[in-house]
């Protein structure tokens, strides 16, 4: 699957590419130590759904998003503590971060492509979820280390 065409607009795999180009050229830059712990943190967790992508793709794409999702919502109370979590508002707190505008459009499309996988009969391909959940956990990865030089990393002990 490399496009979706639904009723309300597009989503396309094709569009990630600048996307994921953009976040490899990040990750070559987080070389601190902090950025390697996190990096191996996210990786186990999005491993596992990896190996899950070969035998449920739909559900791959659904839990990646989950794990994005929680990401999401941790970047926004750090920066702005107390906030509801809902969409808007977690975007809205998620302004604040410098490299927002090029990640706000990639996780939009990832939000858009996990929204069809839930109301699709037809699963992704096992390769769409692989990149996919490499993605999501690329973004991941990217909001830990964006907004812990600017918040400090309390490892989820706290809000």
């Amino acid at each position: 699957m490399q496009s979706l065409k639904l009723p309300w607009g597009e989503a396309t795999f094709a569009t990630l590419a600048p996307y994921e180009q953009a976040l490899a050229v990040a990750a070559k830059n987080a070389d601190s130590p902090e950025d390697t712990a996190v990096i191996r943190r996210d990786a186990t967790a999005f491993g596992v759904l990896e190996e899950l992508a070969a035998t449920a793709p739909a559900q791959a794409v659904i839990n990646a998003w989950g794990l994005l999702e929680y990401q999401l919502n941790m970047a926004s109370d750090r920066i702005a503590p107390n906030q509801p979590h809902g969409w808007p508002q977690v975007a809205l707190n998620l302004e604040r971060l410098d490299n927002w505008p090029l990640l706000s459009p990639a996780i939009g499309e990832l939000r858009r492509l996990r929204d069809y996988t839930v109301e699709s009969s037809w699963p992704p391909s096992t390769a769409d979820a692989v990149r996919y959940v490499s993605l999501a956990q690329d973004l991941a990865t990217t909001l830990r280390t964006s907004v812990i030089p600017e918040c400090g990393d309390d490892d989820g002990g706290g809000r």
